[in-house]
């Protein structure tokens, strides 16, 4: 059943003669993933944006693919001061959360893009986050007091180099060695990325992130460089992709500076990250770990990389990083992209505990790249099952038959089987799966050793990676700071 408000909204717009449908989407936050939910392009969604001007409120209406010329509206209103709404101004003057925006408003004008008119349909806000209205193109000029203008420039979001490849930028924090999860669930995918040619990657170990909470400098020091090794040991090409320290590229703290200019505290304060951050450690708690998303922000949009492979976790981070990039195009003209959560190709680890994923801050939930077949073994054994054979599948069951359908396929009917019929022994499956996973590490221990033992040639890919990085985030930072009038 619709929500009220939306059919009250959608009557309204059908008494102004503004025909339009309604698709119906599970809730859906950034207008990237409404899109691609529907199967639209951004330069078939509409964006509202609410402006602040020294007559009044404005809206400014637009496509998704496009970003604002701020010369071009002050001309088109014949105003000399424009800044975005702060979001408690937005929610007054809209009545709904941002990315919900409808193109009614209590405003004194409403400027629409002319580009919005090159499309025949189009999609729009709804005032909530479940529904989209799907617009006839030609009806939004019945917005009352609205005008057309061209206030726009087309900014490609899915690419950001010269020659048209798409970029892509992953972090991982410094607290520890790659396990396997990592290992199958990013890496490799990583590696496809690499052998494509069709993106150019830049992969960096946050250390800087790492130090927004408790933490041993002596530890982060062996680790950081324990990741680079991993990398290197699983098949990252220091040729082909940018393998760095974030530390190494201070022109990361640099632009994150210029974009907490932009961002409201309070909207730092409500991220459900911050709130469980603060829950786990109630005395230290920073700016730095106040300031994390903001660094984020900068990590990605210094590259300019439109494409991002985290989990769905980190979701909230990445809308914050979305929100300054179009905060800084709009207010400063800048051509950021606003990047979208990437998949790549890999699989899901489940936890050694039986539940959830492995990750390497729960405890007795993962196996290090660089476990022996002995640690393996103890630690396959110890995934909780029930104690006979037979009946529903536990939760550590499930887990156990999920490793032998990665690692022994072959031999997973006849394990299931035995289950079923309640002749199987758990610890022959789970010694056969641990010797299966040390068969598959072992060549990656191998390589292992023989790069870390070479610590020129690890401290000449760390070098090598901070110059190629650096020659990008120097011109972002330099257009930035001209952008902005500080140089």
């Amino acid at each position: 059943m619709i929500d009220g408000k939306v059919l009250e909204y959608s009557n309204e717009l059908k008494r102004l003669g503004i025909n339009h449908e309604i698709l119906e989407h599970p809730e859906l936050v950034s207008v990237e993933d409404v899109q691609k939910y529907l199967g639209f392009g951004l330069d078939e969604a509409l964006a509202t944006l609410i402006m602040k001007t020294e007559k009044g409120f404005v809206a400014l209406i637009k496509r998704g693919d496009s970003s604002l010329e701020s010369k071009k509206v002050k001309k088109a209103l014949g105003i000399e001061s424009l800044r975005m709404a702060t979001d408690e101004e937005f929610k007054k003057l809209t009545g709904v959360v941002p990315g919900a925006a409808h193109i009614l408003h209590k405003v004194e004008r409403t400027l629409i893009d002319e580009r919005v008119f090159e499309k025949t349909k189009i999609n729009g806000g709804s005032g909530s986050l479940l529904y989209t209205f799907r617009y006839e193109v030609q009806d939004l000029k019945k917005i009352p007091n609205s005008q057309v203008a061209d206030i726009t420039k087309i900014s490609i979001t899915t690419t950001s180099t010269s020659i048209g490849v798409k970029r892509v930028f992953s972090g991982i924090r410094a607290t520890g060695r790659l396990h396997l999860g990592n290992y199958l669930g990013a890496v490799k995918g990583f590696l496809e990325l690499e052998k494509t040619g069709e993106y150019e990657t830049i992969y960096c170990v946050v250390d800087v992130h790492s130090i927004t909470t408790p933490y041993d400098k002596n530890v982060l020091a062996k680790n950081k460089r324990e990741i680079i090794i991993d990398y290197l040991a699983a098949g990252l090409d220091p040729k082909k992709s940018i393998i760095i320290y974030q530390s190494s590229v201070p022109e990361h703290i640099e632009l994150a500076f210029y974009f907490s200019t932009v961002v409201n505290v309070a909207r730092m304060l409500h991220l459900p990250t911050y709130k469980d951050k603060i829950k786990q450690h109630p005395h230290f708690v920073t700016m730095a770990l106040l300031n994390y998303p903001v660094l984020m922000a900068a990590d990605i949009l210094i590259y300019k990389a439109s494409l991002v492979p985290v989990g769905i976790d980190q979701e909230p981070h990445l809308e914050v990083t979305r929100e300054i990039a179009r905060k800084m195009n709009q207010i400063y003209g800048t051509d950021f992209p606003e990047p979208v959560r990437f998949a790549t190709k890999g699989e899901y680890i489940p936890s050694l505990t039986g539940e959830g994923k492995m990750s390497k801050t729960v405890a007795g939930s993962f196996i290090n790249l660089t476990d022996s077949l002995e640690e393996i073994r103890k630690k396959i054994r110890s995934v909780p099952t029930a104690t006979t054979a037979g009946g529903e599948m536990s939760s550590g069951v499930k887990t156990l038959f999920t490793f032998a359908e990665l690692f022994i396929s072959k031999e997973v009917d006849k394990y299931k089987k035995a289950f079923e019929d309640g002749s199987l022994k758990f610890v022959e499956l789970k010694d056969a799966i641990a010797d299966a996973i040390y068969q598959e590490l072992k060549p990656f221990q191998e390589r292992r050793a023989k790069i870390a033992a070479d610590t020129k040639y690890v401290d000449e890919v760390i070098r090598d990676g901070a110059e190629r990085a650096r020659k990008i985030a120097r011109e972002t930072v330099k257009e930035v700071k001209e952008k902005m009038g500080l140089t």
